[in-house]
């Protein structure tokens, strides 16, 4: 997933932009507002990618199958990083000379803010397998399109696993945020025969979210 922004697009600068990240925060989460296993979670893909870089331009191991892991330690990086550089970027706890210490461009205050969409998400269940259920998500003014509408930098899931129908959104726990289709969602075996109820809502890359989408309930296949 090469970015166009202040992420490097070539591999050799992206590993040494991931690398200062890691570093930074490894060398003290709090100042993030991370865990220690935030930060050993974040360098653990770092050194991976790091390794695999490696083993796939040097002549010797270079090969069709070095590459593509590569490519895919890439992919799971970046998507790790980008995700905790957004939180970093939007934190206003965190001071502009520690994101920029750490290779994270500070909110430019002169920049238009984009607003949160006033849209609901929709989300279907698309497939339904002995512990795990495929999700598709949706805007209510899209119900056609994968696509997140404009304002939206993620979804928001939200998951009650409850014996009855009908759930409060009090009930639900966070599951996970979201930024494409579909979406795996795995369980346990005893929460096996059980119902899976699920919300969503839109987040802006500045942290405001938007309504929450009408609940979704199906039994937990066995």
């Amino acid at each position: 997933m090469a970015g166009t922004d202040y992420i490097p697009r070539e591999d050799a600068n992206f590993s040494l932009w991931a690398q200062a990240f890691s570093n930074g925060i490894s060398a003290d989460p709090a100042k993030f507002m991370l865990t220690a296993a935030q930060a050993s979670s974040i360098a653990g893909t770092v050194t991976n990618f790091v390794n695999a870089l490696l083993v796939a331009t040097t002549p010797e191991t270079r090969t069709k199958g070095t590459v593509a892991a590569k490519v895919n330690a890439r992919s799971i990086c970046e998507s790790l990083c980008r995700q905790y550089a957004i939180d970093i970027k939007n934190n206003e706890g965190i001071t502009d000379e520690d994101k920029i210490d750490i290779g994270v461009r500070p909110i430019n205050p002169d920049r238009e803010p984009i607003d949160v969409p006033t849209t609901s998400p929709l989300i279907n269940v698309l497939g339904n397998l002995p512990g795990t259920q495929t999700l598709r998500y949706a805007d209510t003014t899209t119900p056609d399109s994968g696509a997140r509408p404009f304002g939206a930098s993620e979804l928001q899931l939200f998951l009650a696993v409850t014996d009855t129908e009908d759930p409060s959104f009090s009930e639900a726990q966070f599951y996970g945020k979201f930024t494409r289709n579909p979406i795996e969602v795995d369980f346990t075996e005893d929460q096996d025969g059980k119902i899976a109820t699920y919300y969503a809502r839109w987040a802006s890359p500045r942290g405001e979210v938007g309504p929450l989408s009408v609940p979704i309930s199906f039994r937990i296949a066995a």
